[in-house]
Order: structure tokens, then C-alpha cells, then sequence
């Protein structure tokens, strides 16, 4: 019986445990200390880069990058908000905050990232692009909007 309670015991405290190596892992990923990266990255990064010439703010925006092409663009506004909290004249960043909030049809926001982008690097042709793109997704918002409401019935 007693090693029966002690298994339950360790599995029971096991699982609320657990949860600490990924905060750990977590909080060790976005910190200032270069880390050992699993050799599948290390073979996906070519050209000779090295992560130990990467920022903080370059792994924040990379990271943010990949959830944005996951659709997880929650993930994606807290890594961006870190991101900006470190370096906020940073344009990539000041973009891809744009771009989130497009996604999430925030398009008030977004405009005014693309224009603090703009304002510090007027000839972006990225923003000014996304900017126009933001742009068109709003009429074509306003155009579905339109389609949807009732039409007048005048004449009948």
C-alpha cells in the first residue's frame, strides 16, 4: 500500500511541476543570454548567420513572425509588445504590430503603426505596401457590409 501512495503522490505533484520546465524554457528563450539552439535550427540558419550576433528583439520579432504564420496572433501582439517595450523605433516591429491588428480588424490600430513606421522610414516600400493593403481590406469590408444590409424596397 505504501508504494501506492507514493506513486500517487509523484504523479500528483508531477503534473503542476511540469508546467515549470516551459515557463523556465520560456522565459530563458526571450532573455539577453545567447542559447544553444537544437541542431534542426542551427541547419536551417545558412549564409554563415549566428545566433550570438541575434538581439533580444531580433528573437522576439522572429518569434512573433512564425505565430503570425500560425494564425496565433495573440502570441504573436505579446511577443510584438515586448518587442516595441525594447526597441520602439524599431519599424519591423512598428510593422508587424500593423499587421496583427489588420488580422484582428483593428484597422485604427494598425494605421497607426504603419504611420509611426513610415514616420521613421519614410521610403519602407513593406509598410507602404501594407498600408495600402490595410487600406483595400477595409473597402472590401465596407463593400460586404453594404452587400449584407437589406436593399430599399422603393416601388413595390
Amino acid at each position: 500500500m505504501k508504494p501506492f501512495r507514493l506513486i500517487a503522490v509523484a504523479l500528483l505533484l508531477a503534473a503542476p511541476l511540469a508546467g515549470c520546465a516551459s515557463v523556465r524554457d520560456l522565459v530563458l528563450r526571450l532573455g539577453d543570454e545567447p542559447r544553444a539552439e537544437a541542431p534542426d535550427v542551427r541547419q536551417a540558419l545558412r549564409g554563415g548567420a549566428e545566433l550570438a550576433a541575434e538581439t533580444p528583439v531580433d528573437r522576439l520579432y522572429a518569434r512573433a513572425k512564425a505565430a503570425i504564420l500560425t494564425r496565433d496572433y495573440g502570441l504573436a501582439l505579446d511577443l510584438l509588445q515586448l518587442a516595441r517595450a525594447r526597441a520602439p523605433q524599431d519599424v519591423r516591429v512598428l510593422n508587424a504590430l500593423g499587421v496583427v491588428y489588420d488580422k484582428l480588424g483593428r484597422f485604427d490600430l494598425s494605421r497607426r503603426y504603419y504611420e509611426l513606421a513610415l514616420a521613421r522610414e519614410p521610403d519602407s516600400r513593406v509598410v507602404a505596401a501594407n498600408l495600402a493593403y490595410s487600406a483595400a481590406l477595409q473597402g472590401r469590408r465596407e463593400r460586404l457590409a453594404a452587400a449584407a444590409r437589406p436593399q430599399s424596397q422603393e416601388g413595390l
